[in-house]
């Protein structure tokens, strides 16, 4: 099980202080260790826009994601820069590079 995120920010102000919400984000998921979750962050070359891919083997890490102190400080620290809500999309991996 994955997700597509699309995080879009109000201003491009706000383009650095994101950057450095989603470093803070995968180091407090390191962190906490929830086994099996992979996250990963991109910035694209529009300043507000952002991309992330949450992997995750089952309902249970997608939980402990979404209950995680790193999520929590995350979504404190930037939600209010967003434009919208992030927007999320169900994405299942044919193919990946990353050993299983």
């Amino acid at each position: 099980m994955s997700l597509l995120v699309r995080y879009t920010l109000a201003s491009a102000d706000s383009h650095d202080a994101q950057k450095a919400a989603m470093r803070a984000l995968v180091a407090g998921l390191r962190s906490e260790g929830i086994d099996g979750l992979h996250y990963s962050c991109f910035a694209t070359a529009e300043p507000t826009e952002f991309v992330g891919i949450l992997e995750f083997p089952d309902d249970a890490r997608k939980q402990a994601f979404l209950n995680s102190a790193a999520f929590a400080t995350y979504r404190d620290t930037v939600g209010p820069t967003f434009a919208s809500p992030p927007a999320t999309t169900e994405i299942t991996a044919i193919a990946s590079t990353r050993g299983q």
